[in-house]
C-alpha cells in the first residue's frame, strides 16, 4: 500500500514521546519518582487540564505521565512529557532519532499533523528492537484499549497498540504478538463515513477497522506462522 501518504495522525505522537522521555530516564538525566509541576504546562483542552491538576495536586511523576497518556490516550499528560524535552517543538525535531520517511513528510508535523506509515513502521521497529529499554512503555500500549482498535476481534492474543484519531483519521500502529510477532501500521480515512468535520468518534468506523485488523492477522497466520 502507499506507505508514503501523508495521513492524519492524530494521538500517535504519543508513543515516541514516551520513547524519547524514556531515553532521558535511562541516560540518568530525568527520574521516575520525581513530581514535575504541571500548573502551567500547555495543554488542548483547559476542562481536562484542570481535572488533571485537581486529581494530581499539581504534579505528577513520569510513570504517572506515561500511564494516562498511552492507556488512556490524553493529551494533559501527553503534554507535561514534552515539556521534560523542552516543550512540543523541540519535541517535534527530535523524531527522526527512531526513522525517517523516504517520502515528503519525513516524521510527524507538528504543524498540519501529518505522518507516514513508512515512518511509524520505523518507529515501532525501533520500539522492538530495544524493548529491554522500554518495558513499561510495552506494559502500557499493552494495556491500552482492551477489545478495540487492533484488539477487537483478536481476544486472548497479546497486542501493543497505540491508536490515533481525529475528526476524519482512524489509525492504528500495533505489535502483534503472533507465533511469528510482526508489527503494522494502519492509517484511514473517512471510515464510518467520518469527515473532516467529525468531533466524534464513528463506531462502524471502529468496526471496519476492527475487521480489517482480524483479516490482516489471519493472513499473517496462515502465510507467516
Amino acid at each position: 500500500m502507499n506507505d508514503t501518504q501523508p495521513m492524519t495522525a492524530g494521538s500517535i505522537y504519543k508513543l515516541p514521546l514516551n520513547m524519547l522521555v524514556m531515553d532521558e530516564v535511562n541516560r540518568g538525566k530525568l527520574s521516575l519518582t520525581e513530581r514535575f509541576d504541571i500548573n502551567n504546562t500547555e495543554y488542548e483542552y483547559q476542562g481536562e487540564h484542570d481535572k488533571y491538576v485537581a486529581s494530581f495536586g499539581g504534579a505528577m511523576t513520569i510513570p504517572d505521565m506515561q500511564e494516562y497518556s498511552l492507556v488512556y490516550s490524553e493529551n494533559t499528560p501527553a503534554y507535561a512529557l514534552a515539556e521534560r524535552l523542552g516543550g512540543m517543538e523541540k519535541f517535534y525535531g527530535m523524531l527522526d532519532k527512531y526513522g525517517k520517511s523516504k517520502g515528503k513528510v519525513k516524521t510527524i508535523q507538528m504543524h498540519g499533523n501529518k505522518t507516514t506509515t513508512d515512518y511509524y513502521i520505523q518507529v515501532l521497529d525501533y520500539l522492538w528492537k530495544h524493548q529491554e529499554n522500554y518495558k513499561d512503555i510495552l506494559h502500557y500500549i499493552g494495556e491500552s484499549f482492551p477489545n478495540e482498535y487492533y484488539k477487537t476481534y483478536l481476544p486472548g492474543l497479546t497486542i501493543y497498540q497505540k491508536p490515533g484519531y481525529v475528526r476524519e483519521a482512524l489509525n492504528v500502529d500495533a505489535i502483534v504478538m503472533e507465533d511469528t510477532p510482526y508489527l503494522v501500521a494502519i492509517y484511514t480515512r473517512y471510515l464510518g463515513g467520518s469527515t473532516e468535520e467529525s468531533d466524534e468518534i464513528s463506531g462502524w468506523g471502529l468496526q471496519q477497522l476492527g475487521v480489517l485488523a482480524y483479516v490482516i492477522n489471519e493472513w499473517h497466520r496462515v502465510n507467516m506462522n
